[in-house]
């Protein structure tokens, strides 16, 4: 008699395809399905515990959705302190970071994301999102003038249409 094979998907499937959902904002979905692949992590026995990188994103995935960022905060920092070489862990920590409006260690989180991959495609696109103030629209009149605001608030959302966001994927 045969052994019987399981179809179901392994863990970096299910992992992959939890990393498809957050790309399509689909973040329940993401939950759910990273939350599965670290449960199939568990049962395969290749590890002795989640891997880091899944908890990483299990966190960024609870962290944009609604409520539960407390939570996410806490996996993406654990996830950072464990596994330090990874560029990715320090993006998602610094994305959660600033959803939980801790601009300095977000700012921390992406300066060693760089450090590990300087050319990190999405902690370039989320430093360039949060930068500090940008000029003015009119250098001749003040930040406050009508002008500059109604300017700068067309600048802003015009730059928010068109800098399309890296996948986390990649």
């Amino acid at each position: 008699m045969l052994p019987q094979t399981s179809n179901a998907p392994n863990a970096d499937e299910l992992f992959r395809r939890g990393l498809e959902s957050l790309d399509r904002k689909q973040y329940q979905q993401a939950i759910s399905l990273i939350q599965s692949a670290i449960e199939a992590d568990r049962q395969e026995g290749a590890s002795k515990g989640p891997r880091m990188r899944f908890m990483s994103y299990l966190g960024l995935a609870l962290n944009l959705s609604q409520g539960r960022s407390e939570e996410g905060l806490r996996l993406c920092e654990q996830a950072a302190r464990r596994d330090f070489f990874d560029a990715d862990i320090f993006c998602n920590l610094g994305i959660a970071c600033l959803r939980n409006r801790q601009k300095g260690p977000a700012f921390d989180a992406f300066r060693k994301g760089l450090a590990l991959k300087p050319r990190h495609a999405r902690i370039r696109y989320e430093l360039a999102r949060v930068e500090r103030r940008g000029a003015r629209v009119f250098g001749f009149l003040p930040r406050n003038h009508f002008l500059n605001r109604t300017f700068g608030a067309l600048r802003h959302r015009f730059r928010q249409t068109f800098n399309k966001a890296p996948s986390f994927s990649e």
